[in-house]
């Protein structure tokens, strides 16, 4: 694999789980610890270690399908694979999910197909950073998108596929499903992108040019 490429490859990776890292701390809350915890220090270190197994543990289902479309992304710029091809991959492996044990009673064929439709808009999202010019995120997001209404526009499709999975795990989970949870996700997940946005394309600031 070419240096640049597998750089803006961990460029876009390191990206999206910084953004899940940052979810996870915001939705996880680290429980108190009593005095004879900060006392006894194999407690604290084995509670320490269970928040962040916990947001571990969210941080992999968060990367889930970014992780499944930038792969996909990754074969198509190396290898000259076709989207189709590279997207029947991650259809095989989600497809495989609905079978085992350990995820059949909570994942259907329903999520699986908005997961799909979300890793398809996705491969052509990494798929231009990865052939774009830059050293940094923010760097090969202007490099592909130019300015703030053309991100928004990708943003807002994002937003909405997101959604799609989320709306596709509360039919499948019924009353098991975590409404309040699910929302506060949503909610800072988008707080924690919108301020990235402002950062690599900040707001024209208004009324500027127009004193006299």
């Amino acid at each position: 694999m070419p240096a640049s490429l597998k750089k803006k490859f961990d460029i876009i990776y390191n990206y999206e789980r910084r953004v899940g890292n940052s979810v996870a701390l915001r939705v996880i809350p680290s429980k108190p610890i009593g005095v004879w915890e900060f006392l006894i220090p194999i407690v604290f270190i084995l509670h320490f270690m269970r928040n962040k197994q916990s947001r571990e543990v969210f941080i992999q289902n968060y990367l889930f399908t970014k992780r499944h479309a930038l792969d996909a992304a990754l074969k198509i710029q190396k290898s000259g694979m076709s989207k189709t091809d590279a997207l029947s991959s991650a259809k095989d492996k989600t497809r495989a999910l609905l079978s085992a044990p350990e995820t059949r009673r909570v994942y259907s064929d329903l999520i699986r197909r908005q997961q799909i439709r979300e890793i398809d808009l996705l491969i052509d999202h990494y798929g231009k950073l990865l052939m774009a010019e830059g050293e940094d995120y923010d760097t090969l997001v202007r490099s592909v998108y130019r300015d703030r209404q053309h991100y928004l526009r990708f943003h807002e499709q994002l937003v909405s596929v997101e959604k799609n999975v989320s709306n596709a795990a509360r039919e499948t989970l019924g009353s098991a499903a975590n409404l309040e949870t699910l929302l506060r996700i949503e909610k800072i997940t988008e707080e924690i992108r919108q301020a990235r946005i402002n950062k690599i394309f900040p707001r024209p600031i208004s009324g500027s040019g127009n004193a006299h």
